[in-house]
């Protein structure tokens, strides 16, 4: 992804959640799906979607009077951006200090922690990938 970083915040990204749910939906059905969850009024989430179009990461296509609304950034993309932008906030970019805070810091269930060693594991060493490239 060669594409500048989106910074979607915290009430964006509820909205962004009920585009990638009603992907092309009106715009009407993704307020009241956004309204189930919160108690915000029609105009909040409108100013939120506007918000969402303007950064990129929704398009809007109008016929007459009606607004659909679709994803043109994945909801991996936007997790790998947020992901990034912690990461270089919290912990200066350091990945490993990031990983260590989680594992010292958080409950881990053994299986999710097997998980995580079997990824690790799999994962090609720094060697290997400046190779690849």
């Amino acid at each position: 992804m060669n594409k500048p970083s989106l910074q979607i915040t915290a009430a964006e990204w509820d909205v962004m959640q009920a585009v990638w749910r009603r992907d092309g939906q009106l715009a009407g059905e993704l307020i009241a799906e956004v309204q189930a969850s919160r108690d915000w009024n029609h105009r909040t989430i409108r100013t939120l979607l506007a918000r969402v179009v303007e950064k990129g990461a929704v398009g809007v296509r109008v016929e007459g009077s009606k607004h659909f609304y679709h994803a043109l950034v994945t909801k991996e993309e936007c997790v790998r951006s947020a992901a990034k932008s912690f990461s270089e906030r919290f912990f200066a970019g350091d990945v490993k200090a990031l990983l260590m805070h989680f594992v010292e810091h958080e409950p881990i269930a053994a299986d999710e922690l097997e998980d995580i060693r079997r990824t690790l594991r799999s994962k090609p060493k720094p060697s290997q990938r400046k190779r690849s490239k």
